[in-house]
């Protein structure tokens, strides 16, 4: 007689699993609250008599994150991040793309993505498109070559509301050296590709760097640090005076 053998897991371990709870309004910075003033881009929120605490007010907005069951949600993801990593980034017998992983993790979204790239193919525009129709896309694309793919990433518009780009022709404004794709909070890829096939197949023969992180801390950190003061622009270290729409 067999029985299956019991994995050990201290659920202690849930009590350091502490996810982002809210996002700035402005910057998109990750943080487990947000009192005052937003310790990445330093906008400062000013409380009203018609919301007299800012729990209010980012739950009117929007604002805080929360799922529906965070940890069956935690776990998908890590079951993505799973299967990359034990195909060698797609280079093995059971290869698991980083292509796959990553329309997997755009389907698994819950409540937002943000990036940050350098030039951005048709596919994958179509894929953050896709997206938009349930969660906030947030992306940053510098490098845009194409006037064609300049007009489908601002204009269309009404195609995907809740997508929300940055996009520039240059270099000069910002330039994203740091390649980051942002799940939930929860769950991030980093690298060299940028947000084109070509890239993230490239990845698949060892040929680009993809790296998919699941420490919580690490993912805020790369949102943080890259997405959110570039999202901020002009906004930096402005008052934000809390009334309703």
């Amino acid at each position: 007689m067999t029985t299956n053998k019991m994995q050990h897991f201290d659920i202690a371990s849930l009590l350091r699993f502490m996810p982002p709870q809210v996002a700035c309004e402005r910057c998109c910075a990750l943080l487990p609250h947000l009192d005052g003033i937003c310790p990445v881009c330093g906008v400062e929120y000013i409380l009203t008599e018609e919301f007299p605490t800012y729990t209010d007010y980012f739950r009117q907005r929007g604002l805080t994150i929360q799922f529906h069951d965070l940890i069956e949600h935690s776990q998908r993801l890590a079951r993505i991040a799973r299967q990359i990593r034990e195909s060698n980034g797609g280079q093995t017998s059971s290869s698991y793309p980083p292509m796959r992983a990553l329309l997997t993790a755009l389907h698994s979204a819950e409540r937002f993505v943000h990036f940050t790239t350098y030039g951005m193919s048709a596919l994958l525009l179509g894929a953050l498109k896709l997206t938009a129709q349930r969660v906030d896309v947030r992306g940053i694309v510098s490098g845009v070559k194409s006037d064609i793919m300049m007009r489908e990433m601002t204009d269309y518009q009404d195609e995907a509301p809740h997508l929300h780009l940055r996009a520039f022709s240059g270099e000069e404004t910002y330039f994203p050296h740091q390649k980051i794709i942002v799940i939930d909070g929860l769950m991030a890829f980093k690298g060299s590709a940028n947000m084109t096939d070509i890239g993230w197949r490239k990845a698949a023969r060892g040929q680009e760097i993809i790296e998919v992180v699941t420490d919580v801390a690490e993912v805020v950190e790369l949102n943080n640090r890259f997405f959110s003061p570039a999202w901020a622009g002009d906004h930096a270290g402005e008052r934000i005076l809390m009334t309703a729409y």
